[in-house]
């Protein structure tokens, strides 16, 4: 069973698509799901990632750039965390398929948009998928509480200044995963990008879509190995799909906090990339940073001097 995807037609005439995580190592498993069902729909498709690893000192890895890192199952490192490598070991291992997975460091929006276009231009990309693992990439930035949202900022700003791309696209899965967020502000952005015409979407995945299966195997392969950290996000979006609900641990990492797991963190939302960053406050503000303390620097002195939005509860 496909997923039902609701960016076909914006991938029309479309042939290679990259699907980048937004930030954290962990996101790029967010769109394993995607990348299966567009692979089995005959599109030729490549993952990256806004990697929290260090590249350096890496062996058996591909460099097209001193900060563009292809990594493959052949990659050696020394970083204890590398959620992407254990991605293309278990591709490896479980389907023999040979994977790479192109991290990136976070920067600043021009390097990055540097290393950006090198990629696209290797691969010859037709268009970019951005998945978060959550919903902060859909921020204003006046929420009264609004997650960790720089990363995301980051790779919006990079993928809407990248030139002869068919089409920009925002992924978000794991809604009501992430802590210290206005969930009642999230859905008023929603509908904000709705208005501009920027909502395509959304399907929910599900244990009998064909893409579900190696995710979950992906995720507990990775989250098995030796010093790697869980992920909140994934493990909650999966126990919501195994059918748990409410204050379901699946992993040791959330043990002694409270969680609400839901049927609404298996949904993928999909929106264009255009119509969320302009509804996004800080986006033409960082467009020309050189390194990350730039941007966290300029959305603090912005967020300072916001009217912020009073906190609101969900009526449900």
């Amino acid at each position: 069973m496909q997923m039902n995807l609701p960016i076909i037609e914006q991938l029309a005439g479309c042939q290679r698509v990259l699907i980048a995580g937004m930030g954290g190592g962990f996101d790029v498993f967010c769109g394993v799901p995607i990348y299966l069902d567009l692979q089995a729909r005959g599109y030729d498709v490549h993952l990256a990632s806004l990697t929290d690893s260090s590249l350096k000192r890496l062996k058996g890895a591909r460099r097209l750039l001193p900060d563009l890192i292809g990594v493959t199952a052949d990659t050696d490192s020394f970083t204890p965390y590398f959620p992407e490598l254990h991605l293309v070991r278990w591709f490896k291992q479980e389907q023999n398929t040979d994977l790479t997975v192109w991290c990136f460091e976070k920067t600043g929006v021009q390097p990055l948009l540097k290393i950006f276009c090198t990629l696209i231009d290797h691969l010859d990309i037709d268009a970019v998928i951005l998945v978060d693992g959550g919903v902060d990439s859909l921020v204003r930035g006046d929420e009264y509480e609004f997650g960790s949202p720089l990363e995301d900022l980051l790779a919006l700003a990079v993928v809407e200044q990248v030139a002869d791309l068919k089409a920009r696209i925002v992924a978000c899965v794991g809604l009501g995963a992430e802590r210290e967020m206005t969930y009642a502000h999230i859905f008023e952005n929603i509908a904000r990008i709705a208005s501009d015409n920027g909502l395509i979407g959304t399907c929910s995945l599900v244990k009998s879509m064909t893409a579900y299966d190696p995710y979950e195997s992906a995720l507990l392969y990775a989250q098995n190995q030796a010093r790697q950290d869980a992920s909140v996000i994934n493990s909650s979006v999966v126990s919501a799909i195994q059918g748990h609900y409410g204050d379901y641990h699946l992993t040791d990492k959330t043990l002694g906090s409270e969680l609400w797991i839901s049927p609404l963190m298996p949904i993928y939302w999909f929106f264009e990339l255009g119509a969320v960053a302009r509804h996004n406050l800080f986006i033409g503000h960082i467009s020309e940073t050189q390194t990350f303390s730039q941007i966290q620097q300029i959305v603090a002195d912005i967020r300072a001097n916001l009217d912020i939005r009073p906190d609101h509860e969900i009526p449900l």
